[in-house]
């Protein structure tokens, strides 16, 4: 008969293996599955500085609960629908992304261009992970910022709930409480006034330009309006850490 541990140690080495060979794809699946923000390190044979990116994505994991990082080979199959997806065929390697707690990705850049703080500075708060979510599928952004107490909340997020019925789900509405630590960062990057006593609703458009900022109950045709126009310069692209803000400010939708 096989002991408990003659077993274990069996099933630990038939297990294995399959770890190993899971895909970069089945690995972000897994991270978000556990709610973990992922360091992903691009690679392919012969590629030199591999341990110095290791390195650098070691001292972001150190700074940054519960991330995890993984290498994908990109001259792997297994890889190949995550490098087509990201379209990493040609891009210069190491390459180090960065991708939130939802599977999001927010950002990345060669690995010798880029510090353990700054991979730590792409981490998105939870609300900036879900703008960067929508806009990554093609749909514009109704982000409206809220404090307990505000008279019009309620009539502003209907405004924007029905704005986005118009555009066909062409758009998310995301609600950002103005007292979230967590979200003052991203509220600051897109200007809004924090000592406002209403709520405060930036458009940004689908190419993730801000495109329009109201104070208060808005007009849905203004809300449609800015979520459809394009700025003549994006002055936000996706992952940038840019600071941005509105053009121009508009008070008021009425």
């Amino acid at each position: 008969m096989i002991s408990i541990r003659k077993l274990t140690v069996l099933l630990f080495a038939v297990c294995l293996p399959v770890l190993a060979l899971a895909s970069t794809s089945e690995q972000l699946e897994t991270a978000v599955s556990d709610g973990q923000v992922a360091f992903v390190l691009v690679t392919e044979s012969g590629a030199t500085g591999i341990n110095q990116a290791k390195q650098t994505i070691q001292n972001a994991l150190a700074q940054v609960h519960g991330a995890v990082m993984f290498e994908s080979d990109r001259g792997d199959v297994a890889n190949s629908p995550f490098i087509q997806k990201y379209q990493l065929a040609a891009a210069p390697v190491p390459l180090i992304l960065v991708f939130a707690s939802n599977g999001v990705m927010a950002g990345g850049n060669v690995a010798s261009k880029l510090t353990a703080q700054q991979l730590v500075a792409m981490v998105p708060s939870p609300k900036k992970a879900e703008v960067l979510t929508a806009i990554q599928s093609g749909q514009a952004v109704y982000l409206t910022a809220t404090r307990s107490g505000m008279a019009s909340t309620s009539d502003v997020a209907k405004g924007c709930a029905a704005a986005c019925t118009q555009m066909q789900g062409k758009c998310v509405a995301i609600d950002v409480n103005m007292d979230d630590p967590a979200e003052r960062e991203l509220l600051t990057q897109l200007k809004v006034n924090m000592q406002s006593t209403e709520p405060v609703t930036v458009v940004i458009n689908a190419k993730g330009q801000v495109t329009g900022s109201y104070t208060g109950i808005v007009e849905v045709e203004n809300l449609i309006t800015s979520a459809t126009k394009v700025a003549a310069s994006s002055c936000c692209p996706t992952g940038s850490g840019k600071t941005c803000g509105p053009t121009p400010k508009k008070e008021g939708g009425k």
